[in-house]
């Protein structure tokens, strides 16, 4: 009877005693883990402060934003590696500016609903409801469920302020609709969230129709094809009558042949297999850094 009790408490110890040991060991993963990302945020800080000081000291003309567009560039800082690719930073339509021309400009509504006829969509009115419910302030619904707001009480109304909010308001279409056929990824190339201008040589076909809704489709491919820096109105070879309405300002953006911003993106690995994505914009005469943004750091 002594022995088996005896026998019962060593197990028991040793149950507790391995218990312990698992417990240190996963304390210790993350600990590990928690360490490498705060050294991986060090390093970023510190890349940050070497690209942006070398961009700065760069003299960068049209031709060399538009021919090296999107071509990424391998870096290799030896604590860290990738590459970094830039574009202009006038390239995308001004969601929330484009929304309020929604609201008050047929035109605009007429041009919008038209594009959205193209992604053959299941239910074209619940998304621009949802749209334009999450652009205004208030919490009147243009159909039923349309509210974000009523349904996710944290959800923001106003100013769609980035990529998350606009995946947010997509998303929710979805999840209500069941429509599969949107994509994300094809808003994210339209739509930006800042600038009031766009480089018409950085235009898609889906942002010229948004703008031109009245432009010939000829001249739409004709821009869209990328195939040469326009920079006189004069040089694009489309019909004058074309030409005219492309520097008009439009549903609240201004069209433009000339990039004054480049957007930077880094893609990254550190040496210590800690990986993430950092952008940010620079002015190209002022030399100002702005709207950085950093993907959350993966550590294995």
């Amino acid at each position: 009877m002594r022995r088996g009790v005896v026998l019962f408490i060593t197990l028991a110890i040793l149950l507790m005693l391995g218990g312990i040991v698992t417990l240190f060991l996963k304390e210790g993963l993350r600990i590990k883990k928690s360490v490498r990302e705060n050294i991986a945020v060090i390093q970023t800080n510190l890349l940050l402060d070497d690209m942006s000081g070398f961009l700065k000291k760069q003299n960068f003309s049209q031709e060399d934003i538009f021919y090296g567009s999107e071509i990424p560039v391998t870096i290799d800082l030896g604590h860290l590696s990738g590459s970094i690719t830039l574009t202009s930073a006038q390239s995308h339509i001004n969601i929330n500016k484009f929304l309020k021309s929604v609201m008050h400009d047929q035109q605009a509504l007429i041009g919008f609903l038209d594009w959205l006829d193209t992604l053959k969509l299941k239910n074209r009115s619940l998304l621009i409801s949802i749209l334009l419910d999450s652009y205004d302030s208030d919490r009147y619904e243009r159909m039923n469920g349309s509210e974000i707001i009523l349904q996710k009480p944290w959800f923001q109304n106003g100013t769609i302020a980035n990529e998350d909010a606009l995946e947010t308001i997509l998303g929710y279409y979805i999840e209500l609709s069941g429509d599969q056929n949107i994509s994300t990824k094809r808003w994210m190339k339209i739509f930006g969230f800042e600038n009031d201008t766009i480089d018409l040589n950085y235009a898609n076909s889906d942002q010229l129709r948004l703008l031109y809704p009245d432009l010939a489709q000829l001249a739409i491919d004709t821009l869209s094809k990328h195939d040469i820096l326009y920079q006189n109105i004069d040089d694009i070879p489309i019909s004058q009558e074309s030409r005219t309405k492309l520097l008009q300002k439009r549903f609240g953006i201004q069209p433009t042949l000339k990039t004054s911003k480049i957007a930077v993106t880094i893609d990254f690995t550190t040496a210590q297999e800690c990986s993430g994505k950092m952008g940010f914009s620079m002015h190209i005469k002022k030399k100002r850094i702005s709207s950085l943004t950093l993907s959350q750091i993966r550590c294995p």
